[in-house]
C-alpha cells in the first residue's frame, strides 16, 4: 500500500521534491504550493508525512508544521530547504519540526527519501495532543491507589455487560497515564497497554461528549495507523471517565471489526457506563482510605 507524502514548496520547486519522493516505490507524492493549499490537503486526506520548504509565497513552512501539530501531531514533518538553520525564524514556534535537510547538499534527494521513511517508522517521536490540564489530570489519576484497589472483578463484569449490551467485539476500560493507556479490563481481547500515540482514546479524551469513529479507514487521523489496523479495529466509541474535580483520567470504549454507528441514546448509555466505572473507582478508593485512617490515628 502506498504511503501518501504531502510535498509543499513554491511552484518552481515542488515538482522536483515530489519526483524525489515518487522515486521510492512505496511513496505517493501529493503537491501543494502554498500554506493555504497545504492546510486544505491536510483536511481532505490522510498523509503519513509532510515535506515542506521554508519560504512559501503566502507564508512559512513552519506555519504548516504548526498546523500539523494542532490537528495531527503524530504526522512527522521534514523541512527541506536551502535556508540555513540560523536564518530560520523559530522564535514563535516551539519544537514544531522533527527533521531538517539542506536541499543544497549533493545527496539531498537521496537523503530525503531515507529520512522520510525513517521518521514515518518512528512517528511516535512526534508526540500527541494533550489536555490543557494534563499535569493536574495526571495528579488526579495518581491519587487513586490503582494497584491496591479491588477493582478487577468489578471492571471485568462491567466490560462483559457493556459488550453484551452493545453487541460489540471488544469493550474495555482504560486509564490514561503520561505516555500510555493501561487497559485495566477488556472483554474480547487481551490488551493490557497501548501507547498514547497509538490509541484513539488520546483524541477521545479531549472531547466533552462521547466520541464515535464509525470507520477508521475513512478518518484521516487514524487511517494510516498500522497499529490500529493490526489490532483489527474498524470502529470505535469512547466515553470519558471524569473525576469529581473534572479531570478525565480514563475511557470506557467499544471496539468492533466492522463499521458501526451509535445513535444518541446509545451514546448516552455508553456515557452512563463510564460514569459507573468512575463510581466504582471512587467507592473502592474511599473504602481503602477509610480502612487506613484508624491505623494512622493510632500511630
Amino acid at each position: 500500500m502506498s504511503r501518501t507524502i504531502l510535498c509543499v514548496d513554491n511552484a518552481d520547486r515542488v515538482s522536483s521534491v515530489a519526483a524525489a519522493i515518487d522515486a521510492e516505490e512505496t511513496f505517493e507524492a501529493v503537491e501543494a504550493t502554498t500554506v493555504e493549499a497545504a492546510r486544505t490537503a491536510l483536511d481532505e486526506r490522510a498523509v503519513v508525512c509532510v515535506v515542506t520548504g521554508y519560504e512559501l509565497d503566502d507564508g512559512s513552512g513552519l506555519e504548516i508544521a504548526r498546523a500539523i501539530r494542532e490537528t495531527a501531531p503524530q504526522t512527522p514533518c521534514v523541512l527541506f530547504t536551502d535556508v540555513s538553520p540560523g536564518a530560520i525564524d523559530t522564535a514563535s514556534f516551539e519544537e514544531v519540526l522533527l527533521e531538517y535537510i539542506n536541499r543544497d547538499l549533493p545527496d539531498a534527494r537521496d537523503r530525503l527519501t531515507y529520512v522520510v521513511d525513517d521518521v514515518i517508522n518512528h512517528s511516535a517521536q512526534v508526540g500527541f495532543l494533550k489536555p490543557d490540564d494534563e499535569e493536574e489530570r495526571l495528579d488526579a489519576l495518581a491519587s487513586y491507589d490503582i494497584d491496591e484497589l479491588p477493582i478487577q472483578e468489578s471492571f471485568d463484569r462491567l466490560t462483559d455487560l457493556i459488550a453484551s449490551h452493545f453487541g460489540t467485539a471488544i469493550a474495555f476500560i482504560g486509564l490514561v497515564e503520561a505516555e500510555a493507556e493501561d487497559i485495566v479490563a477488556c472483554h474480547g481481547g487481551d490488551w493490557d497497554r497501548l501507547t498514547r500515540e497509538d490509541t484513539i482514546c488520546t483524541h477521545s479524551m479531549l472531547q466533552e461528549d462521547v466520541m464515535v469513529v464509525e470507520d477508521i479507514r475513512e478518518d484521516k487521523r487514524f487511517s494510516e495507523n498500522p497499529h490500529l489496523s493490526n489490532l483489527g479495529i474498524r470502529s470505535y466509541a469512547g466515553a470519558n471517565m471524569t473525576t469529581p474535580d473534572g479531570h478525565v483520567i480514563g475511557q470506557v470504549c467499544l471496539i468492533d471489526d466492522v463499521v458501526r454507528t451509535y445513535d444518541a441514546e446509545e451514546r448516552r448509555e455508553l456515557q452512563q457506563f463510564a460514569e459507573t466505572a468512575m463510581e466504582v473507582l471512587e467507592l473502592r478508593q474511599s473504602v481503602l482510605e477509610s480502612r487506613a485512617a484508624p491505623a494512622e490515628v493510632g500511630q
